[in-house]
């Protein structure tokens, strides 16, 4: 039988005033730095908006799901990069991702977002146009629609994404 090596490939495509922008609710773009070097926990095809997200977490996150954790740790970070996508030119039967289209996070501190169940929120939309990043929202009031959709799986500590597992 004979076994196969799988890569999957994050690319960081930020530029450097891109890291220092900040979400209504005090989080930085910044604070995932080095996000293309996390762990990937999983992928899903969101068919409303026909995109590809890779979910990447820090090695905290990472930790907690290899454990079987039903809560995340302090500090835990689960990043979403959601891109477009268009057929392979090689191989007509599949899709790739093509192009960016936003870059979330969520970020277990408990002290910092009591309203949310402990998770603070981030997203930063791509424009197409400039290839810079924009910062979703005008307020923290405007991620309480994440917290919201995520309010579905607290029995999950209002992560929707469980671990593929590598064996």
């Amino acid at each position: 039988m004979k076994k196969y090596l799988v890569v999957v490939g994050i690319s960081a495509v930020a530029f450097a005033s891109d890291w220092d922008l900040t979400a209504p609710t005090g989080l930085k773009f910044g604070l995932i730095k080095g996000y293309e070097n996390w762990h990937v926990v999983a992928t899903h095809y969101r068919t409303d908006k026909n995109e590809l997200r890779y979910i990447i977490g820090n090695d905290k996150a990472v930790e907690a799901y290899r454990r079987g954790a039903k809560k995340f740790p302090e500090g835990a970070i689960l990043v979403k990069i959601g891109y477009s996508l268009r057929k392979n030119p090689d191989f007509s039967a599949s899709v790739e991702p093509a192009v960016i289209q936003r870059v979330e996070f969520m970020i277990k501190d408990s002290k910092r977002f009591k309203d949310t169940a402990g998770w603070g929120f981030a997203r930063f939309v791509k424009d197409q146009k400039t290839g810079k990043y924009k910062v979703f929202g005008k307020s923290p009031k405007d991620y309480m629609q994440c917290f919201a959709c995520h309010q579905s799986v607290s029995r999950k500590d209002f992560v929707f994404t469980d671990y593929v597992k590598r064996k």
